[in-house]
């Protein structure tokens, strides 16, 4: 009975593991995801640097008699100067965070222009960083909408696969 109990649990756990394995699919999918929000992350990349910016020019004002600020769960009471500090960090984290993902997005463009062309590479640009529709794509580049989804369709699994590795082929 024990070796019974024992052989169903490595099987439903063996495959459980294979269902949370992310499929092709998902991976093309988040790539496009990713590509979609490149230009927003510039943007955030140029405002959390002038966030950081004002906040180091902001003066540090007195404690506030009536608004209190704890440390959390240690029951320290923060300087202005900490509160401060910790403002900092927290959007010196989101820039590096979001300077990490336009790397990565940028290092993968760079090879796939290695790999294919440059012409590939404008093509992701209008496409997903200038928000041209795949018609519109299609009439500027004087090609078939077909022609187009299968150039696109193409062009993001080599990014996906560039992105996510093996997991894009499972």
């Amino acid at each position: 009975m024990d070796n019974k109990k024992l052989i169903h649990d490595t099987v439903v756990a063996t495959l459980a593991a294979l269902n949370s394995q992310p499929k092709p699919q998902d991976c093309y999918k988040a790539t496009e995801a990713r590509l979609y929000a490149y230009p927003v992350l510039l943007e955030n990349i140029k405002r959390y640097k002038l966030d950081i910016r004002d906040l180091k020019k902001e003066k540090n004002t007195e404690k506030s008699k009536d608004i209190t600020c704890w440390g959390g769960a240690s029951g320290i009471r923060l300087t202005p100067e900490e509160k401060q500090a910790a403002k900092i960090m927290a959007v010196e984290i989101k820039l590096e965070r979001d300077t990490a993902e336009v790397n990565r997005i940028n290092k993968a463009l760079l090879r796939l222009e290695r790999m294919n062309s440059e012409e590939d590479v404008a093509f992701i640009k209008r496409l997903y960083f200038q928000g041209l529709d795949l018609a519109g794509l299609a009439e500027f580049m004087g090609e078939s909408l077909a022609t187009i989804q299968r150039r696109r369709t193409r062009l993001v699994r080599q990014l996906a696969l560039m992105l996510y590795g093996a997991e894009a082929l499972m």
